[in-house]
């Protein structure tokens, strides 16, 4: 795709700030992932927005664990429905994430174990989750964790070896989500040209389909891709306007891989595009007026339920001692959209799946 040439000379700047904190995970809790009978087998890729365990926890917490600790699901419920407050279980959220509201679309109580996890040479017979926090499509030097590439490679070992089943993949739907590690700052330096630019997001999308390629070959049936969120309105963007307005570079970068990625999946069967940028800016980022009543279950849309009281520090932080909260948490999560400086809360992504729901339900259910 080329850019037009009015744009190209924004894309730069916006490609040097787009730092959507890329040292993200989340785990699942454990138990109860088919409490009752699905027809699905589900299998995750990504990065922070869908990981469920795959990242482990430390002593001390750091900016990497932080989704293991207090206040990381502090609104978490069990398989049986009872709450569990304060039960961190790796979700970089207060409670679910994507993957859990769409593996409940397929009738899963939640997205399927983290690899991490999972004994060897077992899969869950409601799938497996392979997205690490902090992952990006293209390998990174910055964070030793699996890219897309080697997350699909994992499975296709598993795959070749047995122990993902041609029954499993007879029903089987993956999800691809990524949320723009590729463009964190350290990713982009020595991009020092338009075109340089340009090429750099073809080759992020183009390393999406080819992956989405390789998971239909080895045999999944469906696969989902999600689109990049307005990253320009998380927190740790409008943070400097006192969580106003969102910024439009980061939102506008978002928009270029966007377009990007549907040139490159148009041809595709049995693949569907997850626009979670349209369902995110219709509550964060609506136009003037058009406020929809999703939106306004929220007082708070640009600003987080925990923050951190350094603007480089992150939710969940403590000082030298433990007692020492360098945070503070809302009274009540569901009346924000975000829950830290980059994802939302449990209610905010109910609320984002609940615009989706019906087209990703037709799209898996039909034949």
């Amino acid at each position: 795709m080329k850019l037009l040439p009015a744009v190209l000379g924004l894309v730069l700047i916006l490609l040097l700030v787009l730092n959507p904190n890329g040292a993200e995970a989340r785990p699942a809790p454990t138990g109860g992932h088919q409490k009752k009978a699905s027809s699905y087998t589900f299998f995750v890729f990504g990065d922070d927005l869908a990981d469920n365990g795959n990242l482990p926890p430390t002593d001390p917490v750091t900016e990497m664990s932080r989704q293991w600790a207090y206040p990381y699901g502090s609104n978490y419920v069990d398989a049986d429905g009872f709450p569990r407050p304060n039960t961190p279980s790796g979700r970089f959220s207060n409670y679910k994430i994507l993957s859990d509201f769409i593996a409940t679309m397929m009738g899963l109580e939640e997205a399927p174990p983290a690899h991490a996890l999972t004994a060897k040479k077992t899969c869950d017979p409601s799938g497996m989750t392979f997205a690490t926090g902090g992952a990006g499509v293209l390998q990174s030097t910055s964070h030793e964790v699996p890219a897309l590439a080697k997350q699909v490679d994992t499975f296709r070992k598993m795959v070749k070896d047995g122990t993902i089943t041609g029954k499993q993949l007879s029903q089987s739907v993956a999800l691809v989500a990524f949320s723009g590690n590729d463009y964190a700052g350290t990713n982009v330096i020595g991009l020092s040209s338009p075109n340089d630019i340009n090429a750099y997001i073809e080759k992020v999308t183009k390393e999406i389909a080819t992956n989405v390629d390789q998971l239909l070959k080895l045999g999944v049936t469906k696969v989902l891709v999600n689109n990049l969120h307005p990253i320009g309105c998380t927190p740790s963007h409008t943070r400097t306007t006192n969580y106003t307005t969102c910024d439009i570079f980061g939102n506008l970068g978002a928009s270029i891989h966007n377009n990007n990625l549907k040139q490159v999946m148009t041809s595709k069967k049995n693949v569907y595009i997850i626009d979670v940028y349209t369902a995110f800016v219709n509550i964060v980022d609506h136009a003037a007026g058009k406020s929809s009543e999703l939106s306004k279950q929220f007082k708070r849309k640009l600003s987080p339920c925990c923050e951190s009281l350094d603007s480089k520090g992150y939710c969940g932080q403590q000082g030298e001692s433990s007692a020492e909260l360098l945070y503070t948490v809302c009274d009540n999560s569901n009346r924000f959209f975000y829950w830290d400086d980059m994802h939302p809360t449990h209610a905010g992504w109910e609320a984002v799946m609940k615009q989706l729901e019906k087209p990703l339900r037709e799209f898996v259910n039909q034949a």
